[in-house]
């Protein structure tokens, strides 16, 4: 009997552990019970990626000191810090603001048109005490070093998008004709990106573009695309004709020639499928940029790189 007992453990386990490896991999092909309830963006993707702001942000209410400000003058969380508002300007204990940083104005990379101002968002604080013309608050969340003179605006929560059903990537598909843009920036200047990293795009409230929007990465068959050149490609060329070679005299039919050099074929070849690199979601919008992230990559992706609503 008690080795029939520990039998029936035995097997039960393993099967356990068998529904639980398949319940794991139903869930990793997005055909799982929590498929769709997980957030996209962490607390970090929704307050420290910085944004695109069409008017130049307020600048009134400031960071002027730090409670050790005889030892330091770059602040991070944990640290009391002091506004140069208080009672007089509105200012309420256990307001919640933004730490951010105005960086200038922002001209699209590729078309030269005016964005608007790129801001940094630096962290969070919360106000503890309120005095007549100024007020004392801690930082809760940093994002960067903060420092004097460092603007903050009032906090307003940004919900995460949800994860959607799972999808396959339309590798080669011809596109949906929906909303298309491109990739213009990202917080930290990066220029190849992968999947989980934040960047901004030139679409926003103004073409239709909402928090939760699914855009395809993709990048046209063109110049950085196209065939490989090699520096005996010229050699090739010349071997190529009438199938034999009359600077070498090897021969009257050439081995390493082509029936048609690359040129020929780039000049009647119709369109190439695009090349589908990966997917993003938007989180934050303003009138003529977004913030997205990049949920999944089949390639590399640049900034530049376009993109098409999905439907």
């Amino acid at each position: 009997m008690k080795l029939t007992g520990r039998f029936a453990l035995i097997v039960a386990a393993a099967v356990c552990l068998l529904v639980g490896s398949i319940k794991t991999m139903a869930q990793r092909e997005g055909q799982g019970p929590t498929s769709g309830q997980e957030p996209i963006a962490r607390r970090a993707d929704l307050y420290c990626t910085g944004f695109i702001s069409e008017l130049p942000p307020r600048v009134d209410l400031q960071l002027i000191g730090g409670e050790k400000e005889n030892q330091k003058d770059l602040f991070s969380q944990g640290d009391i810090v002091y506004l140069n508002k208080g009672r007089d300007a509105g200012v309420q204990s256990g307001a919640v603001y933004y730490i951010i940083r105005p960086a200038g104005k922002f001209t699209h990379p590729f078309t030269r048109k005016s964005m608007g101002y790129y801001v940094k968002e630096l962290g969070m604080l919360r106000v503890i005490e309120v005095q007549d013309k100024t007020a004392t608050a801690q930082i809760t969340i940093s994002c960067d070093l903060i420092t004097f003179g460092d603007p903050v605006r009032l906090y307003e929560e940004v919900p995460s998008p949800q994860q959607s059903g799972w999808q396959p990537l339309p590798r080669y598909s011809e596109g949906t004709n929906g909303t298309r843009g491109q990739l213009i920036m990202s917080p930290n200047q990066h220029e190849y990106l992968s999947a989980n990293q934040i960047v901004y795009i030139d679409l926003g409230y103004r073409q239709g573009v909402r928090p939760g929007d699914h855009f395809t990465i993709y990048r046209t068959i063109g110049k950085t695309e196209g065939p490989t050149q090699y520096k005996d490609d010229n050699v090739s060329t010349n071997m190529n004709s009438d199938f034999g070679s009359k600077r070498y005299r090897g021969g009257e039919y050439s081995l390493e020639g082509a029936y048609q050099t690359h040129e020929e074929v780039l000049s009647t070849r119709p369109k190439l499928p695009r090349k589908v690199l990966g997917e993003l979601v938007v989180v934050k919008v303003d009138n003529s940029t977004a913030v997205a992230k990049i949920t999944r990559t089949t390639a590399e992706v640049n900034i530049g790189d376009l993109i098409e609503l999905m439907k």
